[in-house]
């Protein structure tokens, strides 16, 4: 999936495993996950995320970002 945004704020749909991938993603954006739960990857950190419904992530460096729907799954992403 390619997304192009200038938008402070999306919002978008994920079904079952369904993958999102986000390259050079900047600190200064935040990941929420509305519903579902989504397992967030981030290049250069030795750990992996699950983030249910109200949960958030804020990448600590610039660097890629893979995140991955564990079911049917909204996430919202903005500028922190």
């Amino acid at each position: 999936m390619t997304l192009t945004s200038k938008a402070p704020r999306i919002e978008l749909l994920l079904q079952h495993r369904q993958i999102l991938s986000l390259r050079e993603a900047e600190q200064r954006m935040a990941i929420e996950c509305k519903s579902g739960v989504l397992w967030v990857t981030h290049s250069g950190e030795s750990q992996d995320y699950v983030l249910e419904a109200g949960k958030r992530y804020i990448p600590s460096a610039k660097g890629n970002i893979v995140i991955q729907a564990l079911g049917e799954a909204c996430l919202g992403i903005e500028e922190n």
